[in-house]
């Protein structure tokens, strides 16, 4: 029964993370939540390692800046015992052009007492550093670093 509550409860934390609901959010979390979203911070500096709940209402707010429209849904997810894993299909409204840049993520939690103790979180960064670009990278990239691959 606990892989059950857990399992809510993470399902709950992602609901009101993408509706906004900052309170919501946190209260799924305990105080002192680690976090890490694998994403070069010097591109993502809001990500990376952080630490306490007030990290979830600093996402929020990030994330509503930029985005007018932020949404989510998870495509897969299961649980055992104070583990869950879910994968998440984002699709996130920029709001300074319009454009949907969409992501899937794939976030790794611990629970303890029935709260998010511990989060991992990871996604393509290239591919949506593309898509917030509004072009492709790919091929530049590959020139500048044929010559590194070769060695």
């Amino acid at each position: 029964m606990e892989s059950d509550s857990n399992r809510q409860c993470v399902l709950d934390f992602l609901q009101a993370f993408y509706a906004g609901d900052a309170a919501a959010a946190m209260s799924c979390c305990d105080n002192d939540i680690d976090t890490i979203t694998y994403a070069p911070v010097d591109l993502f500096p809001h990500l990376g390692h952080k630490h306490g709940r007030a990290w979830v209402a600093e996402a929020i707010a990030i994330q509503q800046q930029r985005y007018t429209i932020r949404k989510h849904e998870v495509t897969f997810i299961t649980a055992e015992d104070d583990r869950v894993a879910a994968m998440t299909r984002c699709a996130l409204t920029k709001r300074n052009d319009g454009r949907v840049v969409q992501f899937v993520e794939a976030a790794f939690f611990t629970l303890r007492d029935e709260r998010i103790a511990q989060h991992r979180a990871f996604f393509d960064s290239f591919d949506l550093v593309q898509q917030i670009l509004g072009h492709d990278l790919a091929d530049e990239f590959a020139i500048s670093v044929r010559g590194a691959m070769e060695r």
